[in-house]
């Protein structure tokens, strides 16, 4: 099954006229259609699950919208960890607001620190930096700090949007109450940016968690994750978090935690598995996977002056999403 993955993913370079794109863009769709059909046969696999070599394919220019590359780009997926990347738009929103700053430390509550997978292990009562959070939240996609800055952010919308206080005597209560008012926030700030095939039920992307605040799983597109990814590549300070192949955070007491990227498209980066090579000006964005969503990515990368955005929904592992991944963002920063 891998040989055929590759043999698809081996996608013809588009040229410099929009006949050869567009004849490159349907040559590529029909190599990924067969291999699909194929593949996914011999797995059995649902049509809920994962997929070879992805559910949803798109790839974008980010200043105006043309599609490059696209296949499926509207079928629903689970994002995983690529829900992130909405957590980490509302928190640089709030900071540009003067809710909070970089500098102010939060304490984590034990409603956060519950969450494991990829995490900070952070413990209840434990202190860190926005700006830390923001580190981890990007390179290492902390889980736990997904939620220690959805509570954070959702303390500081009091003064302009009241939330129901919950009884004292249950912590845990308030946290859960401070993560879904975050939530509805991730998906008012969907809906504003015409993500309408998305929704959120939670900060970090994770499967249906034991303590989760909101039931079941995040959903969108390929289509909506491109229309974020082009928001968030307007915002300078974002590729502060998004392009950064490793960094030390301070965690209370302890030893410093080292972090290191997900995304071994970064310059920088080395993928041990050597399923990815660094792709030069590529900055971010977002990696994402868990068994029941399988392997994601949301990626961009500038060339010459222009910056495109590729998204993979959906992968059944980590080999087929880093193969279909390189394939069309360099298909898509060949385009003209």
């Amino acid at each position: 099954m891998i040989s055929l993955v590759l043999c698809a993913c081996a996608l013809p370079m588009a040229a410099n006229s929009a006949e050869s794109v567009s004849n490159a863009t349907q040559t590529a769709r029909q190599l990924f259609s067969a291999v699909k059909t194929a593949a996914n046969k011999m797995a059995g696999l649902g049509e809920v699950a994962p997929r070879v070599p992805y559910r949803s394919a798109l790839a974008v220019d980010a200043a105006t919208g043309k599609v490059l590359y696209q296949d499926n780009a509207d079928v629903k997926a689970h994002p995983a960890s690529c829900t992130k990347m909405m957590t980490l738009l509302l928190v640089l929103e709030d900071l540009r607001a003067g809710r909070y700053a970089l500098s102010d430390t939060v304490k984590a509550s034990a409603y956060a620190a519950t969450f494991r997978g990829s995490s900070l292990g952070i413990k209840a009562g434990e202190a860190i930096t926005v700006e830390d959070l923001l580190y981890a939240l990007m390179i290492r996609s902390a889980n736990d700090g997904a939620v220690v800055l959805a509570e954070h952010s959702s303390l500081g919308q009091r003064a302009s949007r009241p939330l129901p206080a919950a009884p004292e005597s249950d912590p845990t209560e308030e946290s859960k109450r401070l993560v879904r008012a975050f939530v509805d926030r991730m998906n008012r700030r969907a809906q504003e940016l015409g993500m309408t095939n998305t929704r959120y039920v939670s900060p970090n992307g994770m499967t249906p968690y034991r303590n989760q605040a909101y039931p079941g799983f995040d959903t969108s597109t390929a289509t909506d994750l491109s229309k974020l990814a082009r928001h968030l590549v307007t915002m300078p300070e974002v590729f502060k978090y998004t392009s950064c192949p490793e960094r030390a955070i301070a965690m209370g007491d302890r030893k410093d935690v080292s972090l290191v990227a997900h995304n071994y498209f970064l310059p920088g980066t080395t993928d041990p598995q050597k399923y990815a090579t660094p792709v030069p000006g590529c900055d971010g964005l977002k990696t994402g996977f868990t068994d029941a969503a399988g392997a994601s990515i949301v990626l961009t990368a500038q060339r010459d002056g222009r910056r495109v955005v590729a998204v993979v929904l959906g992968c059944a592992n980590r080999l087929t999403r880093e193969t279909a991944a390189a394939c069309i963002l360099r298909t898509a920063l060949d385009a003209r």
